[in-house]
């Protein structure tokens, strides 16, 4: 846990603190209080707005070699290689490999909100064009599916892009909240997610 986190926490429990004395002088019918309590509370929200753009704004972005492991808590996600397949209607198929594990020491988990975007050279994403494709035992997997602790598995997804488009990595999606309003986090909005490079060897 970040700093930046444990302000997120601060931040809530203090707004949830000004609530509570707003709801209080309410009651006791303390108007001027009340206003007072509510300047208070939305100047701290956009005190904090600002900080949270501005950062978002001058925050570089973050680049994955391929292969390379990103971790949201215990569940892991890594964007392994890329190659064309096929075109269908003048576009080209791509399919992408990605490697799903656990670092958790005893649970079983899953990323039920788990999602994936290709981004090409112009910075256009486009989602999967269909269904996870089956590995070379014959299983489909899926980026939400269940692994135990110390688990892995491979992903195959495919994505339908314009003929003259060329991937150049893969966008990760694991929840927007509350990574979206924490400041300095990856997926703060206004900020562009972080790109997990693909190997292309075998696409070249």
């Amino acid at each position: 846990m970040t700093l930046w986190d444990l302000f997120f926490l601060f931040s809530v429990l203090l707004l949830l603190s000004l609530v509570i004395a707003l709801a209080v002088r309410i009651l006791q019918r303390r108007w001027g209080a009340a206003r007072r309590t509510v300047l208070i509370a939305g100047s701290y929200v956009a005190a904090y707005a600002a900080v949270l753009i501005v950062v978002a704004l001058a925050m570089p972005r973050l680049y994955l070699a391929p292969g390379e492991r990103r971790c949201f808590d215990d569940w892991c996600v890594a964007a392994i290689s890329c190659e064309p397949l096929k075109t269908i209607d003048g576009n080209r198929i791509w399919l992408a490999k990605i490697e799903v594990s656990s670092v958790a020491k005893r649970v079983r988990q899953r990323a039920r909100d788990a999602q994936a975007e290709m981004e090409d050279t112009q910075g256009r994403r486009y989602p999967p064009s269909a269904a996870p494709l089956c590995d070379e035992q014959g299983i489909a997997r899926s980026l939400s599916d269940e692994l135990g602790p110390g688990e892995s598995f491979q992903v195959l997804l495919p994505f339908r892009l314009p003929p003259t488009a060329q991937p150049a990595g893969l966008v990760m999606h694991h929840g927007s909240f509350p990574g979206a309003i924490i400041i300095a986090e990856d997926s703060a909005v206004f900020h562009p997610p972080a790109l997990a490079r693909l190997d292309m060897a075998s696409g070249r």
